[in-house]
């Protein structure tokens, strides 16, 4: 259950976002999205919302697995595509994983999890490019609000994608949105996963639930609040907040698409 100042009019918002979906599909001349259905909640509302808008003959979902990922995600993907009314097409990524670590003089056993982390998220989306480029697709990007804000995303692979339908949303959203859309059960009661290596859980590597998490956010970026007035509206400890703030801090890169010194065309001509 959200909190009042989080409720959201998910009949209003499926309405925009559904709209958003077609209005974009339409204007790129597009023959519908590709998604990477993980069996987590946000590519799941993805999905929803994309067959709402376009029809399943319009949506393709693929999931992408490898030897680290949880078998439960391909079990609940394949559940969620089913009741969308969608075929679900498994493209296994180890042998593209180990072949980019090969090129490194890394393993799977020697490589750093970060590093075969974000060289799997990278995998997928390339894969789903491909996808899209073939089919003339757009590539439907699953990220949300909160995701964005605080950076919890591989550049170029998961934060990737064409449009992003659900990016306005915070995670606690996302989840109540899942009920509302009628996804089965275990997307909304699963705990938030990167599914990148054995046992990952975004609450888990943040050290922070992301009703904390959204609740600060949305004070401090939808409020506007100072920091230090968190802790007496939410109970949440200001160590909590600061850590939130860090997060958004060092994360900034990852919001700017092209990152340079600025200098018009006349800083560089000769005199």
């Amino acid at each position: 259950m959200l909190p009042p100042h989080l409720s959201v009019d998910f009949q209003r918002a499926e309405n925009i976002i559904t709209n958003f979906i077609r209005v974009v599909v339409r204007e790129a001349g597009a023959s519908g999205v590709v998604i990477g259905l993980s069996g987590g909640g946000d590519s799941s509302v993805c999905a929803a919302l994309s067959v709402k808008a376009l029809g399943t003959s319009s949506v393709k979902t693929i999931h992408m697995p490898e030897i680290e990922s949880n078998p439960v995600s391909t079990l609940i993907a394949n559940k969620v595509a089913n009741n969308l009314g969608l075929e679900l097409e498994i493209i296994n990524i180890t042998n593209v994983v180990s072949a980019f670590l090969k090129s490194l003089g890394m393993s799977y056993a020697s490589s750093n999890k970060l590093v075969r982390g974000n060289i799997k998220a990278r995998s997928r989306m390339t894969i789903l490019y491909a996808i899209a480029n073939k089919e003339n697709m757009l590539v439907v990007g699953t990220s949300d609000r909160s995701e964005l804000l605080i950076g919890f995303f591989t550049k170029w692979g998961d934060g990737a994608g064409d449009l992003h339908p659900i990016i306005g949303l915070y995670k606690t959203q996302v989840r109540e949105f899942a009920k509302y859309l009628n996804l089965p059960t275990e997307v909304v009661s699963r705990p938030p996963s990167p599914d990148l290596w054995p046992g990952h859980t975004a609450e888990g590597e943040l050290g922070l639930t992301y009703d904390e998490i959204d609740e600060i956010l949305y004070r401090l970026f939808d409020e506007g609040r100072k920091p230090h007035e968190i802790p007496k509206i939410s109970g949440i400890p200001m160590e909590s907040v600061e850590k939130v703030i860090k997060l958004y801090e060092k994360t900034k890169h990852k919001r700017i698409l092209v990152n340079g010194p600025f200098y018009s065309f006349k800083d560089l001509t000769q005199k």
